[in-house]
């Protein structure tokens, strides 16, 4: 066995026999060279998700009740949520979520529970 090993192995021997972490072949062979580790995928944006609590939901052009409702959402159904804003107050929250749709679309957040990732500010 060469010198090299040789040493290896009675520093290997010695952290197992002493109960302490398990030397790598790479740290064991001086003449071994590791591989770097490949580097991590950008993680992909985690777009927020919310479902509607309501028996029906108003989806406005504006973050109020001012305008007439462009189209409704039903109990049960989940929707993309661009980002958040403040808007009319609707029973103690002024939170409307903008929709993940091409118009601005708002509904109050009083009526979404969030599913999927965290909603910002616009």
């Amino acid at each position: 066995m060469k010198q090299q090993h040789k040493v290896a192995a009675i520093v290997l021997a010695g952290v197992v026999g002493a109960g302490g972490a398990v030397v790598s072949p790479a740290l064991a062979d001086p003449g071994h060279r590791a591989k770097a580790p490949a580097p991590a995928a950008p993680a992909a944006a985690v777009h927020a998700k919310g479902k509607v609590t309501a028996h029906r939901l108003a989806v406005r052009p504006r973050p109020n009740t001012h305008n007439k409702p462009l189209y409704w959402l039903k109990r049960g159904q989940v929707v993309g949520i661009r980002c958040f804003v403040r808007g009319q107050d609707i029973k103690g929250n002024d939170k409307w979520y903008r929709l993940r749709t091409e118009r601005r679309e708002y509904s109050s957040a009083r009526y979404i529970k969030i599913i999927q990732g965290t909603v910002k500010h616009c």
